[in-house]
């Protein structure tokens, strides 16, 4: 099952919100996210505010997007 995350982007002088990309992971082979992309990213990063939109069939884990330390926490397993 595909992975909706976001990477949030360094901010400029002139944003009034951060910029941000969203990242598809794991979606197969043949979802429309892939087979479709050329048609409907334009018009969804234009209703997002995102500044792009990757889609792949990989694995990509967003470090800044890891909550296994406050799981952990939570736990009582603290390092």
């Amino acid at each position: 099952m595909a992975r909706l995350q976001i990477l949030e982007l360094p901010e400029g002088s002139n944003d009034d919100r951060p910029p941000f990309v969203l990242v598809v992971d794991q979606a197969s082979e043949d979802s429309p996210l892939i087979t479709d992309g050329p048609d409907i990213w334009p018009g969804f990063k234009n209703d997002t505010g995102c500044q792009h939109v990757i889609v792949t069939t990989e694995t990509i884990d967003i470090m800044a997007n890891d909550t296994t330390a406050y799981l952990r926490a939570a736990d009582g397993l603290e390092e």
